[in-house]
């Protein structure tokens, strides 16, 4: 993956988590060991895009961090937020993160997003996705966001 792909991603997604979900995604100076991942309970949000090129992001929340953006997203108290709105907003927040990179990759509009997936991960363990040449991590302060990408052509 070429490096000028690789940090448009990294900027598209640090700006739609900001704006819309008042959280700040930071890149790694060194990329994060196996130790620094906390197994246990994940969001998962997969969207596809076809048009001129094929392809799916998985997005893997970790869920105080999927929690933390719905509480943002939808402005509500952190005892109102229901396990509903928490995957909602995970399959919003991969169709707003993609379609912004489409945006921006695709000023044309030939390609087009898919309807996002979501389901729970009751105990993910994150270290192995680590291999995973299309992976992109973010620090935050609830966790390690993961979105995995995968090209099919």
């Amino acid at each position: 993956m070429s490096e000028v792909l690789r940090e448009t991603v990294f900027e598209t997604f640090a700006e739609v988590f900001e704006t819309m979900f008042f959280t700040v995604l930071e890149t790694f100076e060194e990329p994060p060991g196996k130790k620094d991942f906390v197994s246990g309970r994940f969001v998962e949000a997969t969207i596809g895009y076809s048009g001129g090129c094929n392809g799916r992001f998985v997005f893997y929340l970790p869920w105080e961090l999927a929690r933390n953006i719905t509480v943002n997203f939808l402005g509500i108290e952190e005892d109102e937020v229901q396990e509903a709105q928490i995957m909602d907003t995970a399959a919003e927040t991969a169709n707003m993160a993609i379609g912004s990179l489409l945006g921006k990759l695709d000023p044309g509009g030939s390609a087009s997003l898919g309807i996002p997936k979501v389901r729970e991960l009751a105990d993910f363990a994150p270290q192995a996705l680590l291999d995973d040449p299309g992976l992109f991590m973010f620090n935050t302060d609830y966790g390690i966001l993961l979105v995995a990408g995968a090209h099919a052509g």
